[in-house]
């Protein structure tokens, strides 16, 4: 994506990126507080590895769609633990944001993934999310 970060609103930082990174495993984790504070509006999610479910993720708008599409997620496998795998890189004259993560199952297998934010107005108003089926250590 070559497209540049508004010049208004709240500007991009490595603590911002890093803190929405953050919020958004949060509220994979099923914290659904508030968040039409770090998501925008017409927040969008792609999700690369699975085609047979895009019509339905590719419908999901704002914080109320990813708000209830996460839910129904979590309310089949509840026991899904999200975590942050290293720091988050910021890029503030892109408005990107991309960090590894890790989801650790009921039986305590990982699979983990990449997620690459556009935020514009210090909310994430897309995110591009790849994952895959086992976890990478270092």
């Amino acid at each position: 994506m070559t497209t540049t970060q508004p010049t208004t609103g709240i500007p991009l930082t490595p603590a911002t990126g890093i803190a929405l990174f953050e919020r958004w495993t949060a509220l994979w984790n099923g914290d659904f507080s508030d968040p039409e504070a770090f998501l925008a509006p017409g927040f969008r999610i792609r999700f690369a590895n699975a085609p047979e479910r895009a019509a339905v993720t590719d419908a999901v708008h704002g914080a109320a769609g990813i708000v209830g599409l996460i839910s129904d997620f979590r309310a089949q496998q509840p026991a899904l633990v999200y975590t942050v795998d290293g720091t988050a890189l910021v890029d503030a004259g892109l408005g990107q944001v991309a960090c590894r993560w890790y989801v650790t199952q009921a039986d305590g297998t990982c699979k983990s993934g990449i997620d690459q934010f556009q935020v514009v107005d210090g909310r994430i108003s897309a995110v591009w999310s790849v994952s895959g089926l086992r976890r990478f250590a270092d």
